[in-house]
């Protein structure tokens, strides 16, 4: 029996379209910031997002997962108990946060945090009183009207940082920016969905619901957390602040694009596939094969035009302060190829309602790191470490795929051929730079020893 299947197409197109928008607001407003602030104040912020968030996802249980996934997310009583549950954990981890400014201040050196870590992780606070209607739009494949509501809080984000910088060029603008941002989303979500009343409630059975469903969730968090952010807060602690900003930028430009298809696997494909989960494999495979192929042979070639322009754009947007950029986005960016990969097919695992690859996945890439970024940084500094980082999403690749192989969705055989097909554009492209007087995109990679632990 043959099934008929839709792919939401237009739900895809204005998923990248806004997350496009986005992202050009928060590039523009980089640029602006970096005009206005020091480096370093960059490296204080990525300490403070990093632990931030870290907090907030090894204690994960998939709220948002949870309501697209269940068949019961309608019920008020199953969105209100998870509502009330997220309420309960943010509340605990900002008691956390409170605890632990003092000790994290005094193992990477920098007072700052004492007050900084408290007060930025309010934002937790603001993000568990938000409506459950953004997960609920996402259920219901409302995504026009979700994407253009976090497009309005990212542009208010921005000015709100913008504004604050212009005026007090200090840590708080950084802070209060963020925290600007965090309310303006909590108070808007209560007016995207008008059939969806907040209330504490916990409500047994939908409770263990939750939490069984959440249980990978929650180790997947660990390892993700510990998988994506180790660099950083192993970087904060044996390079300068000034350096850690610098990599910070750079990193952030990089997941441009693999952030994108992160947000299109878990606002379209997730929610897609749970919804056919049922039918058979062969035709769900089929239908999504051919769009796939095409949309990652675009993508491929969009990377081989950004690697080779990549230390141009940093060397055109950025002042003297942050050209240390312009050598570690080519790397980074490469690397980012495979996290594309790997977040599109962990999407497709989790609306099978299998999770756990996605823990094991995390694990081995932070395992990989682990080992991987004390040696190299050991023996040859940020070089070296910026290496490891761009190699570590082909760690977490592997596993996802032999997920997808024993649930029969596998894409193995196009992802091997698109990504052969990548790098040849990408030699091609750096050849003809190099033939009319411009260099190749890596030129500027220090091999020196200068420049293992300092930007200068």
């Amino acid at each position: 029996m043959t099934y008929s299947i839709k792919f939401p197409m237009t739900g895809a197109a204005w998923t990248i379209g806004a997350y496009g928008v986005g992202q050009l607001i928060r590039l523009v407003t980089n640029v602006i910031l970096t005009r206005l602030l020091a480096p370093e104040l960059f490296g204080i912020m990525l300490i403070v997002y990093s632990l931030r968030t870290g907090l907030a996802l090894i204690s994960d249980i998939g709220i948002g997962q949870n309501i697209v996934y269940n068949k019961n997310a309608d019920d008020p009583n199953f969105y209100n108990t998870a509502w009330t549950l997220e309420n309960i954990r943010n509340a605990v981890l900002w008691l956390i946060c409170l605890a632990i400014a003092a000790p994290l201040a005094e193992f990477y050196q920098s007072p700052a945090l004492v007050s900084i870590l408290p007060i930025t992780a309010l934002s937790l606070l603001f993000t568990s009183l938000s409506s459950t209607s953004r997960y609920l739009l996402q259920k219901r494949m409302k995504l026009a009207e979700l994407n253009l509501f976090e497009t309005i809080i990212a542009f208010i984000t921005s000015v709100a940082h913008v504004v604050l910088a212009y005026f007090s060029p200090t840590i708080w603008a950084l802070v209060f920016g963020g925290l600007i941002g965090s309310a303006a989303s909590m108070v808007g979500s209560y007016f995207l969905e008008a059939d969806v009343k907040q209330k504490f409630v916990i409500t047994r059975r939908y409770a263990w619901e939750i939490l069984h469903f959440g249980k990978w969730i929650f180790l997947s968090s660990i390892v993700y957390f510990l998988s994506m952010n180790f660099d950083r807060l192993y970087l904060a602690k044996v390079v300068p602040l000034e350096l850690l900003g610098i990599y910070g930028i750079a990193r952030s430009i990089s997941e441009l694009l693999s952030l994108l298809f992160m947000r299109v696997g878990n606002i379209v494909l997730f929610p897609f596939i749970a919804s056919h989960s049922q039918r058979p494999r062969p035709e769900l495979r089929g239908q999504l094969s051919l769009l796939r192929a095409r949309v990652l042979f675009l993508i491929a070639v969009g990377f081989s035009l950004i690697v080779a322009v990549a230390d141009l754009a940093i060397k055109l947007l950025f002042d003297a302060r942050y050209q240390a950029a312009s050598w570690m986005l080519p790397v980074l960016i490469i690397g980012s190829w495979f996290s594309i990969l790997a977040s599109l097919n962990e999407s497709m695992l989790l609306g099978l309602g299998k999770p756990s690859y996605g823990a094991i996945s995390n694990g081995l890439k932070f395992g990989f790191l682990l080992i991987g970024l004390p040696l190299s940084v050991g023996a040859a500094g940020v070089v070296g470490g910026v290496m490891v980082i761009a190699l570590s999403d082909l760690c977490r690749y592997i596993p996802i795929i032999i997920g997808q192989i024993r649930e029969r969705l596998s894409f193995g055989m196009q992802d091997l051929l698109i990504t052969l097909a990548m790098f040849p554009m990408i030699g091609l492209l750096e050849w003809l730079r190099w033939n009319f007087g411009f260099g190749t995109s890596f030129d500027s990679l220090p091999l020196g020893t200068a420049w293992l632990f300092s930007p200068t």
